[in-house]
């Protein structure tokens, strides 16, 4: 395959979180194919990137036993053969109907600058000459998870902890007391949500059972329409890429349905999509996106079920 353009290879990354139709949970076999079958590979206890030169693929996993998952790609605009300018990435991204906002300085002092795509999540690193470095495409956007103050984190450990124990009408009841019914619900079921990868994790012995509330609360969020879909997909995502194999099993037929049910597009409207990523709209691009991730989860555990 002939190999993109900088600017076209950069802009890609940034609209569609892809490198030439690719995302960093792709087979490797498929990354290899694409990218070249030449790479090196760099790794320590629970992270590892493989090196293909102009793009980085990078990868964690939740402990020595558990499985690889591809979580960013990286591409090192700094070693491609063209330089890369950020306003000609602006003017790219405008003709399909993006932009990049400027994200805050992560040090004091920095002169490097950050920006992100709304659409996709990538960011892009750009120095002070206006000269891109390098471009991170996440496979899916991080969920906005604000910081909790100790007290409040306290409160909500506990009422997670009485709700853990019981039955699904106790839990529904308990909610219904509680579920504020007015605009500030969002944040409070972002509160609800924020403690249980902790709880889970810090429990090991009942972490099946922390994922059933887990899996039951996101349930429930959905059915109340509390986020916008989008956003609720992202929160979805990150539950289940933060699941263990010990915690994920019992709830495989649950993970399943969910992901399906949650579907923006078919499976043949997915096919039917046109290959070439300048040619779909941001609407179009959201809903593959979305519709791929959710189809992973459900490929990965309908074939739990199936046996």
């Amino acid at each position: 395959m002939t190999a993109p353009e900088p600017l076209e290879l950069c802009t890609e990354a940034l609209a569609t979180a892809r490198v030439q139709g690719l995302s960093a949970d792709a087979p490797i076999h498929a990354l290899a194919a694409t990218l070249g079958a030449e790479f090196t590979e760099h790794t320590d206890l629970d992270g590892l990137y493989r090196d293909f030169g102009d793009v980085e693929v990078h990868y964690e996993r939740l402990g020595p036993d558990e499985p690889w998952q591809g979580r960013f790609m990286v591409v090192r605009a700094d070693r491609l053969p063209a330089r890369v300018r950020l306003d000609d990435l602006r003017e790219e991204l405008r003709r399909v109907g993006q932009s990049l906002v400027q994200l805050p300085a992560t040090r004091a002092g920095a002169t490097d600058q950050t920006l992100r795509a709304p659409l996709s999540g990538s960011t892009v690193t750009v120095a002070d000459d206006g000269t891109v470095i390098a471009i991170a495409a996440p496979v899916w956007p991080v969920p906005d998870l604000p910081a909790l103050p100790e007290s409040r984190w306290r409160a909500v450990c506990e009422s997670l902890s009485l709700l853990l124990p019981l039955s699904r009408t106790e839990r529904a009841e308990w909610l219904a007391d509680r579920v504020p019914d007015t605009s500030e619900a969002a944040d409070w079921w972002t509160s609800l949500l924020h403690p249980l990868a902790t709880l889970r994790f810090g429990d090991p012995d009942h972490a099946a059972d922390w994922a059933g509330l887990e899996l039951w609360l996101l349930d429930q969020a959905a059915d109340a329409g509390v986020w916008p879909r989008d956003e609720w997909v992202w929160r979805w995502m990150w539950f289940v890429r933060s699941l263990t194999a010990r915690a994920a099993g019992p709830h495989a037929a649950d993970l399943t349905r969910l992901s399906l049910a949650n579907l923006p597009m078919t499976v043949a409207q997915l096919h039917a999509l046109p290959p070439d990523w300048r040619a779909l709209t941001a609407a179009d691009l959201r809903r593959a996106r979305t519709a791929r991730a959710l189809l992973s989860v459900a490929t990965a555990y309908g074939a739990r079920v199936m046996g």
